[in-house]
C-alpha cells in the first residue's frame, strides 16, 4: 500500500498521516472549523475574536472573546442593544452540523476565566449554550455570575460552584447531551476538570418541541444578559476577556475530553 501510495506525492503524505492517527482522534469534529461568529447579532468591533498565541491549555493557539461596555449588535430578527444585552458568540455552522436532535453528543474545551474577571452580579454572562432555531429558551446555558449555574430549558438550574473557583486557571469541561425527546437513562452531564457537577435524566428538549423538525445549534463565546441590574449601581459594564480552547465534539467522551485527551498522548488541537 505504501509504495502505491508514494506514486501519489503530498496527498499520500497526507493520507499515511490521517491513518497514523489514533481512531479517536479522527472521531472528533473541530469545533471551530464548524461555527461562524454569529453576524450582525455579535457586536462589531475589531477586538471582538482573534487566535492568540502565548497563554494555551494545550497547542499553539487558543480563541480570545471580548466584550466592552456598550458593545451590543443587531439583527433583522432581533436588537440585542434594545433588550438589554450585548454578545460575541460563534454559532454552529450548519445548523446539526454535530449538534443533532435525537441524538446525543459529547463536547470537549477549556475555558479560561480571568482572575480579575468582574461577575455582573445579578444579571448573568453566558460563555457556552445550545439553542434550537427560532426558539427564545436554550436547552442549556453555562452562565455565570456571583453564583455560576447551568440553566435549562424548563427554567430549573444546577449549580456549578463558587465563581472564585473558575477564576484565574483553564478549567477543562466535558458535557454530555441528548437531544431526544424521551426513552433515554440519561440526557445531560457536565463535568469540569474530571468532577460531575450536573447531571439530568429528564430531556432537555421541552414538550411543546416534540414531534417538530428542528434546528439546533452550539453557541459560544461571551453573552451577557439583562445587564441593566448590574447598570443600576455602576457607570458602565466592565471589559470581559474569555479565552477557550481544545474545542472538540464527538460521539464518545474519550474523543473530546481534553485530559482524557492528553493521557492517551493524543495531540492538541490546534
Amino acid at each position: 500500500m505504501v509504495s502505491d501510495l508514494v506514486r501519489f506525492g503530498p496527498f499520500a503524505a497526507f493520507v499515511l498521516a490521517l491513518l497514523a492517527l489514533p481512531a479517536s482522534a479522527q472521531n472528533a469534529t473541530n469545533i471551530l472549523e464548524n461555527t461562524r461568529i454569529e453576524s450582525p447579532l455579535s457586536h462589531g468591533a475589531s477586538y471582538q475574536f482573534a487566535m492568540v498565541s502565548g497563554f494555551t491549555r494545550r497547542g499553539e493557539v487558543a480563541q480570545r472573546f471580548e466584550i466592552r461596555d456598550g458593545d451590543c449588535g443587531r439583527s433583522r430578527g432581533w436588537d440585542d442593544c434594545a433588550n438589554d444585552r450585548g454578545r460575541v458568540e460563534r454559532r454552529e455552522h450548519p445548523l446539526n452540523g454535530f449538534s443533532e436532535p435525537h441524538e446525543g453528543i459529547w463536547y470537549g474545551y477549556s475555558i479560561y476565566i480571568p482572575s480579575d474577571f468582574v461577575s455582573l452580579g445579578r444579571a448573568n454572562t453566558h460563555l457556552s449554550q445550545v439553542k434550537v432555531d427560532g426558539e427564545a429558551f436554550p436547552l442549556w446555558q453555562l452562565t455565570f455570575n456571583d453564583s455560576p449555574y447551568i440553566l435549562y430549558s424548563d427554567d430549573t438550574y444546577c449549580s456549578l460552584g463558587s465563581m472564585a473557583t473558575w477564576r484565574g486557571r483553564w478549567n477543562d469541561v466535558t458535557v454530555y447531551a441528548h437531544y431526544g425527546e424521551g426513552g433515554e437513562d440519561l440526557y445531560f452531564q457536565l463535568y469540569r476538570n474530571d468532577a460531575l457537577l450536573c447531571e439530568r435524566r429528564s430531556p432537555l428538549m421541552p414538550p411543546s418541541m416534540w414531534g417538530r423538525s428542528q434546528r439546533i445549534g452550539f453557541k459560544y463565546g461571551i453573552y451577557n444578559s439583562f445587564v441593566s441590574q448590574y447598570l443600576e449601581n455602576h457607570d458602565q459594564l466592565p471589559t470581559h476577556v474569555i479565552l477557550y480552547d481544545e474545542m472538540l465534539a464527538g460521539s464518545r467522551r474519550e474523543d473530546v475530553d481534553v485530559r482524557m485527551r492528553e493521557a492517551a498522548g493524543l495531540p492538541p488541537v490546534d
